[in-house]
């Protein structure tokens, strides 16, 4: 007996025990603390920027934390077809009222008679009793249909959760290879503008040149300095953009803000369109994490369906109680016990069942629109980006001709000024041209590598990308 309750003390206390570690908070970064990484000031290339950022993006941290939340739901919606042991312990003092529970003593000795009458017998109306209870307590669910599809549902969210994690990879490393190109677009700006002032200043000083030995006048002179100050103004704007998309980067990588980047790779052209389109849709269906999350999906809302058609099934469960009862833990104990078996069969519940299958139903249909729309999505999402690169690669082209010719043309302005033919607007004017097809070449080359890491996202391998190889295979 001893023994029972003893068992019965620590089976209590082991289950407090788990609830109060199971409450405990987990461990969490305190707000004066930040993610750093190894190395942060030094070279990245483009490879590396999509790696870390895959590793340290804010959506692919909250994206794997999110398969420990769907795990966690997997595991209860499997505890339902596991047993389940409890135990409890209680003593307590009670007064209870016997003629407030309809019992009339009285009466009831005056109905058996004048042998009862004459026993002399006293029961009070208020009673005060002591009342221990030490049990165990075993639970089992032999067959639920619809639990087993809500578990199903759960296992099949964990696969769910993992493509929801690859999307997120994806997507990140998309965005950290757009954000690399804008830093080095950035970067190409800053040093156009620069070439663009030391050009400037040069012609500057010719025309003050001229100017002395008489062959230009004051307003050559003025016209030269006021392109020398908008190119000043030019490389202080390229300046500040190119901190906004070095903060921008960082920010995408998972760096400090304040991480002074060094950038390995640079902007350049190389043809990277080959294949078919059949050939791109097949492997763009085959490798976009967005069609197998949509899969995935599918797979939940019919379980879903099947779980709330299923709660129609009879249920059965079994039960088994074991335990000591007395009045204290040492007075007028005895061995108590149940044991039993329920079916459960719903026959009416006000419609509950029905609204619960309809809702899961249009869910199924609405997934079932989403999956076709994705499919549709992913299709133009192909189409555009070939199509894209194509058109960007003949602008890539054509910005190249137009800044050698710029340069021609410049040459041959400086050269017409410097013999006095004529005075520097012509010069002024090829300058501003050459600046303008210096920056629309940095341009063009920025768009068709943001074309290519578009179209290496439209196939489902942004994650693979490389800047010196072609988008696809």
């Amino acid at each position: 007996m001893n023994a029972l309750r003893q068992l019965t003390l620590v089976l209590c206390l082991l289950g407090l025990s788990q609830t109060l570690a199971t409450a405990a908070p987990p461990a969490a970064a305190g707000p004066g603390e930040t993610f750093t990484l190894p190395d942060a000031a030094a070279a990245l290339s483009l490879r590396d920027a999509i790696d870390q950022a895959m590793a340290a993006n804010v959506q692919t941290l909250l994206a794997d934390a999110r398969r420990d939340e769907v795990a966690g739901d997997s595991r209860e919606a499997r505890s339902a077809f596991l047993p389940h042991v409890s135990a409890r312990v209680s003593q307590a003092r009670r007064q209870n009222n016997l003629a407030a529970q309809g019992l009339d003593i009285q009466s009831t000795l005056d109905s058996l008679g004048p042998a009862a009458q004459n026993a002399d017998i006293s029961v009070p109306d208020v009673i005060t009793y002591n009342s221990f209870d030490a049990r165990a307590e075993l639970r089992q669910n032999l067959f639920d249909y619809s639990a087993w599809q809500q578990y199903k549902s759960a296992k099949l969210g964990e696969r769910v959760a993992a493509d929801q994690l690859a999307l997120a990879r994806e997507q990140v490393a998309s965005q950290a290879a757009l954000d690399y190109v804008g830093a080095l677009a950035a970067r190409a700006s800053v040093d156009a503008a620069r070439a663009d002032l030391e050009l400037a200043d040069r012609l500057a000083d010719l025309a003050v040149d001229q100017e002395n030995v008489g062959i230009a006048t004051g307003v050559d002179v003025t016209r030269a300095q006021t392109r020398q100050a908008r190119a000043r103004a030019r490389l202080a704007q390229a300046r500040t953009d190119r901190t906004r998309a070095d903060i921008r980067l960082a920010r995408t990588v998972g760096l400090a803000l304040d991480t002074p980047l060094v950038l390995s790779d640079d902007l350049h052209y190389r043809a990277a369109l080959n294949g078919t389109i059949d050939a791109d849709l097949d492997t763009a269906y085959a490798s976009r994490a967005e069609l197998r999350l949509a899969q995935g999906e599918l797979a939940v809302r019919r379980a879903q369906l099947a779980g709330a058609r299923g709660a129609r099934l009879p249920t059965l469960s079994a039960s088994a109680t074991y335990g000591e009862a007395g009045n204290t833990y040492h007075e007028n104990v005895e061995d108590t016990y149940t044991v039993g078996a329920q079916v459960e069969v719903p026959i009416f519940d006000g419609g509950a069942i029905n609204a619960r299958i309809d809702s899961a139903a249009s869910r199924l249909d609405q997934q079932r629109i989403r999956y076709r729309d994705t499919r549709t999505q992913i299709e133009q999402d192909v189409r555009v980006s070939r199509r894209t690169l194509q058109t960007l690669a003949e602008q890539v082209r054509a910005a190249e001709s137009a800044f050698e010719l710029a340069n021609r043309e410049l040459d041959l302005s400086r050269d017409r000024f410097a013999e006095g033919i004529s005075d520097n607007v012509e010069v002024i004017d090829a300058q501003a041209a050459l600046a303008d097809a210096r920056n629309g070449r940095v341009a063009a080359l920025a768009d068709y590598t943001r074309a290519r890491i578009n179209l290496a996202a439209a196939l489902g391998r942004a994650g693979r990308f490389r800047l010196y190889e072609p988008a696809t295979p």
